[in-house]
């Protein structure tokens, strides 16, 4: 009996019943590629095919946008009435999640200021038009619709379809643009605290390669630096502090969209290790090794060597968090968060390059955001 009450759509015309079940399941399909993309959980089970679900993710997202649009396309049938909050829910949020998604797939056409909210909004309106399908569906079961005025039915028309659309378009150019969390953030912020409104900047999620964030005792702690050099280093957490100190205020970039602007780091340039090491001539590259045992990476030494380009220690005057890379990491601004290798144990001056984790998983070499 429930099954015939979900399936139930009076004498609506073909097309837009069809219309009905493609929209929700494109969505579902949506969520759960979302949270593949999303959990580190299942995010590092999947590693294999993150590139693969990354490309679905974006063409389901493509089909979800043109079932939003469809009303404008095909004329709606007169006289067929409609349930207001039937409609105006999954058009407001769909928008919402279209819009934020569209801001997060612009890398490098929105500002990061924007797509930072956007990915929090992007997860919140997911959720928010999942419980509604979840509600929608149990009201369709037992026969009743939810008990509010909003479930008075209209003749719908394309006006109206337009307005839910334009709020849509409002709510995310206010929780996106205008970041409302932010400017709460500032205003609570006691006048007199010593504290930077970067500290509580927070990344959406860290994320690990092999389902764990390994553990360093900071006394055990030692980097090596090797390969092609005159002097091998072995360096231990205090002698990094000891070396010239520099900051770089930039934005950090994942691959699958999320961005978080105005990070500062501190910590030393990969110049002052090449200098104290006193590599050789030869040198063109630099392999980077996590003691995590699977982390690889490599640039050349001009990418490298760029003044932006940074070996961390503090994350937002802060050390950095186990799980953001303690006690080193490399940071990398002009390339996508995978090239930041974490956890660093070991960097190598080499004349040849090696197939970093990322690349050897179909990911490019040559990661830059532009």
């Amino acid at each position: 009996m429930a099954t015939k009450q979900w399936f139930k759509h009076g004498k609506w015309p073909r097309f837009f019943v069809g219309l009905h079940y493609y929209t929700i399941v494109s969505f579902i399909l949506l969520l759960i590629t979302g949270i593949a993309l999303f959990l580190p959980a299942i995010h590092t089970v999947l590693i294999p095919y993150l590139r693969f679900i990354y490309a679905v993710h974006i063409t389901l997202g493509l089909i979800f946008a043109a079932s939003l649009l469809m009303p404008f396309i095909k004329r709606l049938p007169y006289g067929k009435k409609i349930s207001l909050f039937d409609w105006l829910m999954p058009t407001v949020l769909g928008t919402a999640i279209v819009l934020t998604g569209i801001l997060l797939f612009g890398v490098d056409v929105f500002p990061d200021a924007w797509r930072g909210p956007a990915f929090t909004w992007h997860g919140y309106f997911s959720i928010l038009l999942s419980v509604w399908i979840v509600a929608h569906a149990f009201y369709k079961a037992i026969g009743s619709r939810f008990p509010t005025s909003r479930t008075a039915k209209i003749d719908p028309s394309r006006r109206d379809f337009l307005k839910w659309i334009g709020a849509g378009i409002l709510g995310t150019t206010l929780v996106t643009i205008l970041d409302p969390f932010t400017m709460l953030q500032r205003l609570w912020q006691p006048a007199n605290s010593s504290s930077d409104l970067a500290n509580s900047i927070q990344f959406p999620e860290y994320y690990t390669v092999t389902g764990t964030y390994p553990q360093m005792d900071l006394s055990h702690y030692r980097l090596t630096v090797d390969g092609k050099v005159q002097s091998q280093l072995l360096l231990s957490y205090h002698q990094l502090s000891s070396l010239t100190q520099e900051q770089e205020v930039v934005n950090f970039q994942c691959v699958t969209g999320w961005s978080v602007p105005n990070v500062r780091w501190k910590g030393i340039h990969i110049k002052t290790l090449l200098q104290l090491a006193k590599a050789h001539e030869t040198v063109k590259y630099i392999h980077f090794y996590s003691f995590d045992g699977v982390y690889t990476e490599c640039l050349s030494l001009d990418e490298a060597l760029s003044h932006e380009v940074i070996l961390a220690t503090h994350l937002n005057n802060q050390p950095l968090l186990r799980e953001a890379g303690f006690p080193l990491r490399l940071i990398v601004p002009t390339m996508y968060g995978y090239k930041s290798i974490k956890w660093l144990s070991r960097i190598s001056f080499s004349d040849v390059p090696i197939t970093g984790y990322w690349e050897q998983r179909g990911y490019p070499t040559q990661a830059f955001l532009t």
